[in-house]
Order: structure tokens, then sequence, then C-alpha cells
């Protein structure tokens, strides 16, 4: 009788760490580097400044972008994610009342950001992938605000996490506000966020996480433990019958 109960307690506790008790993780990972590319594709070089929007003095339009190293969560689910954007990052540049900012997935060559490679593509990206999410920023000095990260986004950020040779993250963004086309009406009243803004890191993810599933060897040692209370169980019918 102890053997059976010493058995099941086994399998009890193998099949609970396997599928149960698994405690939930936080992640904290500050963006690494990150710049702008503007509407006519040029770019100069890799800038904390994440300038997003229209300039009315250079007459383009700006989309950013943040790039992260996910190599903290891998093996891990993710269940959740936010992005902060730092405050005191820049200055609210337009004249509107607010402005939208969207997230959207980059799925270009993140060397090709690295090294400040040019193009119109590149600035296109930046803007027009899935979306990982919004928030409407009020016109005044930029306070520290947070975007909840879609479930696209959260797929896209465990299959980098899970890359065997590149870990690196991109999220780009642009101004879902701005007027297609500009002209004497709206000429100062579309604006930019992010105007000059220096921070080291200009914004940091807060992942959500909890242990993966159960690799086969785990599967294995469970099954060993029902196993180990089938054959106890099984003797002591055995021992029962025979006694009788």
């Amino acid at each position: 009788m102890r053997s059976l109960n010493v058995a099941a307690a086994l399998s009890c506790a193998i099949l609970l760490s396997a599928i149960g008790g698994t405690a939930a993780n936080a992640a904290t990972i500050d963006s690494f580097t990150g710049g702008w590319y503007q509407s006519n594709g040029t770019t100069y070089g890799i800038a904390n400044n994440i300038y997003v929007g229209w300039n009315p003095n250079t007459g383009v339009a700006y989309n950013n972008w943040l790039a992260f190293n996910l190599s903290g969560v891998a093996g891990q689910n993710i269940t959740g994610a936010t992005l902060t954007f730092y405050g005191s990052n820049g200055a609210y540049g337009g004249t509107d009342p607010s402005e939208t900012l969207g997230l959207f997935a980059y799925n270009g060559s993140i060397n090709a950001l690295a090294s400040n490679q040019n193009g119109v593509g590149i600035y296109n990206d930046l803007g027009t992938g899935a979306s990982y999410g919004q928030a409407t920023v009020s016109k005044g000095p930029l306070t520290q605000f947070s975007i909840t990260l879609s479930a696209q986004a959260i797929a896209d950020m465990m299959a980098a996490a899970n890359n065997p040779t590149d870990q690196r993250f991109v999220i780009g963004g642009t101004l879902l506000t701005i007027a297609p086309t500009h002209d004497s009406d709206n000429w100062w009243t579309d604006g930019a966020l992010f105007v000059n803004s220096t921070r080291q890191h200009a914004a940091f993810l807060n992942l959500e996480t909890v242990a993966a599933v159960p690799e086969p060897a785990t599967w294995a040692m469970m099954m060993l433990g029902f196993a180990g209370v089938g054959y106890v169980t099984y003797r002591r019918r055995k021992v029962a019958a025979l006694a009788a």
C-alpha cells in the first residue's frame, strides 16, 4: 500500500510540473536601437530620435522603428505584451489636439535597418505590415504611455525569440492621423511625435511569460510514473488472489 501511495504521489508531482505547476514570469526588455525613415526612402543613420509623422519644414513624412533582443525569453510562451514609451522623450510637434500612433510588423531585413540602407520599400514596410496595436496621444508634453500589443505581435515575438540564429525583433511605427496629401489647408495641422528625442532607450517591452510545453522527456517520465502505479496495483491484486 505504501509503494502504491509513493508511486501515485510521484506521478501526480510529475503531472503538475508538466502541465500545471509552472508559475508566470515577467520580463522587461529595453529597445537597444531604433531610428526613422523618410517617405523618400532616406535615413540618416541609427538615432535615438524615433521621429514619426509629417515634417512641414522638409515636406516629407517619417516612419520609425525600434529593435529589441528577445534571447532572454527563448523557450518560453509569451502570454501578454505591452510596449511602453518613456516619458520626457522629445516633444509633440503638431497642432492637432491628438495624434494616433500605429505599430506594425516589419517584414524586411533587420540588417538593412542596422546598416542604414536607404529605400522607399523600407519606409513603406515600417507602416504597412500586420497591425501590432495603436494609441492616441494628446497634445502637450510627451508623458510615458503604453500600447497593448496584438496576438500577431506576440506570435511574431515568440518566433523571433526561438530563432536559432537571430533573436532580434523590430516594431515599425507610423502616424495614422496624418493626411495622405499635404496642401495649404493642412500643411501646418499635421505634426509629429518624438521630435528631438534623446533618451538612450526610447521604449521598453513588458512581457508576461510561462514555461513552454513540456518536452518529450518530461512526458516520458510522467508515463513511467503512471506505469509504476499500474504495476504496483497489479502486484497487490495478484498477492491478494494468491493469499485467498
